[in-house]
């Protein structure tokens, strides 16, 4: 068995780059920000470097510039907007579910993997921390590390911040450390959800998404100020389960206020981003399991989840349902990410709702219930259930058209709804 290699504070990534590799990285709390500097800067010695990554927190990113290293993602979200806006990244416009299959088995095979993990249990053994996602699947199945000096590559080869504040959670994806080719530890504070705070427009969306969850469901949220609020919300529920792509501090406040199930399992997330709280609760709680998406949307593990009720945000809905989670403006500003995903989702449950929980108004004022989308649809019509701003609740199921439209307008921002029925009959 290979040990791998330990390395000091004098590590260089760039010894373990080739010229035209394609370098896969962590998201969101696993992001490893060393590695990320470094790799951005090896990136003006070493060339054509690709480099595949998600939700980006580093603000690292915000010096790569003329393609160096080229930058290709499903998200831009963070640090990765400015670089959307300058045309410095290039978006890979796919279901996160399908992300997941490019990495492991299809046109984005990795050269090299970096990571930021938790250390090692006593045999061997990392857990993939905050994210276990498509960048676990495809490390889990790496190889063992090749001796050191070797030049031989027969699949992927490891890098990793070994990081004592990053949380083992449970999971049964995890990572040998005969694996990894090279690592360093540090006890860097892991990254927090990027947050503002809460409005009066939160709060009464979340009011009204709560009034249609039942006690007993399980529920996808995500994270962010509405999502937080949401989670407020549901406070007074009973026995809700999780089973979502992300969780924020919200999950916190559900279990505070006894609103999160007792049992096994009471939630099932792909990645956990929040306060030092949050991650310290998914670490010490067996109620608490990671999965990557396929795992937490397959048929089997939805079997038993009645209702399945997955609310995501948007940019922008349009008088059919459609919706727009990704452009606006002109710019890449959101993500295709897991929305169909766990929408879709709710059809394989046993009964579910998929619903679109959105202010009336953008920021600057502008209508986020169109007559038409700016951008690209990111989900269909059809799979949308109900959508939801702080003027109430438009439930879609089995409407027509026409009455989709008479629907959405009702919760359309007052001042837009005469232009919005003016567009419909035109």
């Amino acid at each position: 068995m290979t040990t791998p290699t330990h390395v000091s504070s004098e590590f260089s990534l760039a010894d373990y780059l080739r010229p035209y590799d394609t370098i896969l990285v962590g998201q969101a709390a696993a992001e490893p920000h060393e590695l990320v500097a470094q790799l951005i800067d090896a990136s003006r010695r070493i060339a054509n470097l690709t480099v595949l990554c998600g939700y980006a927190l580093s603000d690292d990113w915000k010096h790569v510039t003329r393609g160096k290293p080229r930058v290709a993602t499903y998200s831009a979200h963070g640090p990765l907007r400015g670089l959307a806006r300058s045309g410095e990244i290039d978006i890979l416009p796919n279901h996160y579910s399908h992300f997941e299959r490019l990495v492991t088995a299809g046109a984005f095979q990795p050269d090299v993997i970096l990571l930021q993990l938790p250390p090692a249990d006593p045999d061997g053994y990392h857990s993939f921390g905050t994210s276990v996602d498509y960048v676990a699947k495809v490390a889990q199945a790496a190889p063992a590390a090749a001796p050191a000096g070797s030049d031989d590559r027969p699949g992927p080869i490891i890098i990793a911040e070994i990081n004592e504040n990053m949380p083992s959670t449970r999971t049964r994806w995890r990572l040998h450390h005969s694996q990894i080719t090279a690592s360093f530890t540090t006890d860097r504070p892991l990254e927090g959800t990027p947050a503002r705070a809460l409005s009066d427009i939160d709060h009464a969306i979340a009011r009204n998404v709560a009034s249609v969850v039942p006690d007993g469901a399980s529920i996808q949220l995500g994270i962010g100020a509405l999502a937080t609020a949401i989670g407020r919300a549901l406070g007074e529920h009973r026995e809700l389960r999780i089973r979502s792509g992300l969780v924020g501090d919200w999950l916190l406040e559900l279990d505070a206020l006894g609103a999160l199930a007792s049992g096994e399992d009471a939630c099932v997330a792909g990645m956990a981003l929040g306060s030092p709280e949050l991650y310290d609760f998914v670490a010490r709680h067996d109620r608490i399991r990671f999965m990557p998406i396929t795992d937490l949307t397959a048929s089997k593990a939805l079997a038993s989840c009645d209702p399945y009720i997955a609310v995501n945000s948007a940019l922008e809905v349009d008088l059919l349902g459609q919706v727009n989670s990704e452009v606006v403006g002109g710019q890449y500003i959101g993500a295709l990410g897991s929305q169909v995903d766990t929408f879709r989702a709710t059809r394989i449950a046993p009964t579910g709702l998929a619903i679109v929980a959105l202010p009336a108004r953008s920021p600057k004022g502008a209508a986020q219930i169109v007559s038409a989308l700016s951008g690209p649809v990111t989900s269909l019509q059809s799979d949308i259930d109900m959508v939801i701003t702080e003027y109430g609740v438009a439930d879609l199921q089995g409407t027509t058209a026409a009455e989709r439209a008479e629907r959405l307008i009702e919760i359309a921002a007052p001042e837009h709804r005469d232009a919005l029925r003016e567009a419909h009959r035109s």
